[in-house]
């Protein structure tokens, strides 16, 4: 029985010599391999988490930036719009005066012209009625 409590103890001791070996040559090692790769990929994830914020942001402001010039572009559409209806309102205005004026001179003129046939009619009238006269009469008449 003794040589099994050598032989056990013998077992204990290398497996521990190798488990130290193995400790410092294999395990550390890979464990710091893992936890700087945990680390790395912590750090990616952070920073992809923060670019997606940013992203996210700036998409926002983007839309902001694009509703606020929509809203711009409406407002001075509908300014454009109402200044040429004010242009068109007052030169469709202007235009019905110059009318009314032009029309008031024409009819002003066709009445002063009408008078002035008027008159040259009766004299006119006048002159054939003596003549007529005149002649069913055979003498001048005044």
């Amino acid at each position: 029985m003794g040589f099994i409590d050598f032989t056990a103890v013998y077992q204990i001791v290398l497996f521990l010599v190798l488990w130290a070996i193995l400790d410092r040559v294999l395990f550390r090692p890979y464990l710091r391999l893992l936890d700087e790769r945990e680390r790395r990929t912590g750090g990616a994830r952070t920073e992809i988490a923060d670019l997606q914020t940013k992203a996210e942001r700036l998409q926002a402001q983007y839309q902001e930036k694009i509703s606020v010039a929509e809203a711009e572009a409406r407002a001075a559409r509908e300014a454009i719009l109402t200044d040429a209806r004010e242009q068109r309102a007052a030169i469709v205005g202007s235009a019905r005066q110059e009318a009314a004026r032009i029309l008031e001179m024409v009819r002003a003129e066709i009445a002063k012209q009408m008078q002035t046939e008027r008159q040259l009619a009766a004299s006119e009238a006048s002159a054939v009625a003596r003549d007529m006269a005149r002649k069913v009469l055979g003498r001048d008449v005044a």
